[in-house]
Parts: structure tokens; C-alpha cells; sequence
């Protein structure tokens, strides 16, 4: 059920940075005044967000880069260890992505950094979405390197 959320939740957010782009397309063409600068930087955060948000899920299902190939010549003991390291590896990045995009939100938050447009929305809100998703990406990370372990210790 996670993992469908994290897709769908990054689905939709993607479907919705698309339609208010065309949107804003529209406005640029009828000469609305919704036309602005604020279109354009919506639609960048909520893409940001739609992206990094689908990352976990991707980690959930082993669609992340890997080296497979090479994992598969050799024997399933080597393989155990290097899917346990890279399980924790790929913890300890995104934990520490995890740690220093907290640090820019609160950076940007101190400094009260706003986006361009009228809207003026705090780039703190553009800035989150890398800690989020990596906090997300932890989790999965975790999850999958508690398998690897219990795999291990029920053979």
C-alpha cells in the first residue's frame, strides 16, 4: 500500500504540474490574466516534488540504477553481501541527502528566500521535496536491507 501511494501521489502531482502548464498556455494565448510568471514557477515545484516523490517508489520495486549484470555472473553468497551492502549504501546516502536538504530548507526559511512571481512562494517549499523523498528513500532503503539480513538468516 506505500509503495501505490508514493507512485500515485507522484502520478498525480506530475499530471497536475502538466495540465496547469498547458494551462498557463492557454492564458499566455487568450491574453488572461491569469497569464503570469507564477504558472511557470508552480509547475517547477510541483515537478520537483512529482519526481522525488516517485523516487521511493522506485527503490521499492529495484528500479533504481543497478549493477545487475555484473551481479549476475557471479555466485548468489556474493550477490547476498553486495545487495546487503548496496542496501546500506544507498541508506546512508539518502539519509545523509536526508540531513543536508533539512538544511537548506532551514537555510532558506532564515533567509526567507521567495520564489519570483507575484505568489512570492517560499523556495523552503521547492527546497523540501529533496529531504522528503530521501526520508522516503531511507525508509525503503531500510526496509530492503532488513530483507537482505532475514533472507540471510532463514537459509
Amino acid at each position: 500500500m506505500f509503495r501505490s501511494i508514493e507512485t500515485r501521489l507522484g502520478s498525480l502531482i506530475m499530471l497536475g504540474a502538466l495540465l496547469l502548464f498547458l494551462s498557463g498556455m492557454v492564458f499566455r494565448l487568450t491574453s488572461s490574466p491569469l497569464s503570469g510568471g507564477w504558472v511557470s514557477e508552480v509547475s517547477i515545484y510541483l515537478v520537483a516534488w512529482g519526481l522525488l516523490l516517485s523516487a521511493a517508489g522506485c527503490v521499492a520495486t529495484n528500479e533504481h540504477v543497478r549493477a545487475d549484470f555484473f551481479l549476475q555472473l557471479m555466485g548468489p553468497k556474493f550477490r547476498h553481501i553486495a545487495n546487503i551492502l548496496a542496501s546500506a549504501a544507498g541508506l546512508a546516502f539518502c539519509s545523509a541527502l536526508t540531513w543536508f536538504g533539512f538544511q537548506v530548507v532551514e537555510f532558506s526559511l532564515a533567509w526567507d528566500e521567495r520564489g519570483p512571481s507575484y505568489l512570492q512562494i517560499p523556495t523552503a517549499w521547492f527546497y523540501a521535496a529533496l529531504p522528503v523523498s530521501m526520508a522516503a528513500c531511507s525508509l525503503r532503503y531500510l526496509m530492503e536491507l532488513w530483507r537482505h539480513i532475514r533472507a540471510k538468516q532463514e537459509t
